[in-house]
């Protein structure tokens, strides 16, 4: 009597633990898609990052190069106001020499 107890009891049982066997392999599987999905997360994120790093680099350069051309542009303009003012000097001292002396009444 004690056996067929066993039996029953072990025979009840075996439902449960075969019950409990597709959810124990799909929450493996639903670790495992948690886990693939997180690597790609972490993996575009690494992109994204280098992308930024990229974009500002440039963006720097590119901040570097207007300066320069400003800069240029700016000592271009200082030279060629230097030459204007010498041209009018030059110009007035010609008209200086050129000019008839005063008289005096």
């Amino acid at each position: 009597m004690r056996k067929l107890f066993y039996a029953l009891a072990v025979t009840g049982f075996l439902p449960f633990v075969a019950a409990c066997e597709p959810s124990v392999q799909q929450e493996a599987k639903d670790v495992k898609d948690a886990h693939d999905a997180a690597v790609k997360d972490i993996t575009e994120e690494n992109k994204d990052v280098e992308r930024a790093a990229i974009e500002g680099a440039k963006d720097i350069v590119k901040e570097q190069r207007d300066v320069q051309d400003a800069a240029a542009e700016g000592a271009k303009k200082i030279t060629d106001e230097k030459r204007e003012l010498e041209d009018a000097k030059a110009r007035e001292a010609e008209r200086a020499v050129d000019a008839p002396p005063p008289t005096n009444p």
